[in-house]
């Protein structure tokens, strides 16, 4: 990954050039950044959803006007999506119009509140599943691949890839670091915060940190992205949310979205399956580029357990 010239994580009007969302569908941050908006913002976020062209055809002022609010709200709430202006926002809401990635804002956001208790078993499994469908679709939109791909280059060339992550996250980590050793990826993984700040604290500008946290708010997480920030690293982020303290501190973000969140379906279910595929693209662009060294690795791997499966 290319060197970032980074400021501290607590100077709120940073937005790192490779964390912002050239290559993104609008609408599907639109989507997945609107639960954590406050009340203004989310108005913002529904009458954008309600009637996409209007949003591409009209001004800011005519935003703030059509959802009640001030001119400085919409300011606010193009920052809080990773836009460096209006412009640029309504150049990717143009850009998934003219896909027709648009067609479907609204009817995701309203496919279901989330599972009730009072749900029998084949809701359950649907809602569910229609979840899973709309997070991929959602997590597809978003995902910038120019970010995955330069990530994927600096795993190929680092001299050792940490990973990090806390909860549902840590076992996403864990599953990029399984897939990295098995293609000779130098790679480790943290299991506790004292080991993760240990392994960062001894990093450097060869290694790779790749961080995982939904929410880009852990505290454990960002504790171990400043370390890495010190010793020089380059860190990845694979994250729900653009404008956080972990995005300020990552040279890439890899942007996943969490779907519907209940009670009995909390956001790191969804978010869980947003990482994975996240880490599955990664992982396959690295083989990629490894082929050469990944391919008769990956046979040896798989002939290495064939006699632990019954025919």
């Amino acid at each position: 990954m290319p060197t970032t010239t980074r400021t501290t994580s607590t100077d709120p009007g940073r937005t790192p050039t490779s964390a912002r969302p050239d290559r993104a569908d609008a609408f599907a941050l639109v989507r997945s950044q609107s639960v954590t908006m406050p009340a203004s913002m989310r108005a913002i976020a529904d009458t954008v959803l309600d009637d996409p062209h209007a949003t591409v055809d009209g001004s800011a002022a005519d935003l703030a006007a059509r959802a009640d609010v001030s001119p400085a709200t919409v300011s606010r709430f193009v920052r809080h999506l990773g836009f460096a202006s209006y412009a640029e926002l309504q150049r990717s809401m143009t850009r998934a119009v003219e896909r027709g990635i648009h067609e479907h804002a609204r009817a995701h956001q309203e496919i279901h509140a989330g599972v009730r208790v009072d749900d029998d078993v084949a809701t359950v499994i649907a809602k569910i599943t229609e979840d899973v469908r709309a997070v991929m679709t959602d997590t597809r939109a978003a995902l910038d691949p120019d970010a995955l791909a330069r990530v994927a280059e600096a795993i190929e060339h680092a001299r050792r890839v940490v990973l990090y992550g806390v909860g549902a996250s840590g076992l996403v980590a864990r599953d990029l670091h399984l897939k990295l050793e098995r293609i000779g990826i130098a790679s480790s993984i943290a299991d506790d915060p004292h080991n993760a700040l240990t392994l960062a604290s001894v990093v450097g500008g060869e290694d790779v940190v790749v961080l995982v946290s939904h929410s880009g708010t852990t505290t454990e997480v960002l504790e171990v992205a400043r370390q890495a920030v010190a010793r020089g690293a380059a860190v990845a982020a694979i994250t729900g949310h653009r404008d956080t303290a972990l995005t300020r501190d990552a040279d890439e973000v890899l942007l996943g979205v969490a779907g519907a969140e209940s009670d009995l379906r909390p956001a790191a279910m969804g978010s869980r399956m947003s990482q994975l595929a996240i880490v599955d693209a990664l992982f396959v662009v690295v083989a990629q580029r490894t082929e050469a060294r990944s391919r008769p690795l990956l046979a040896r791997s798989r002939d290495a357990v064939r006699t632990h499966h019954r025919n």
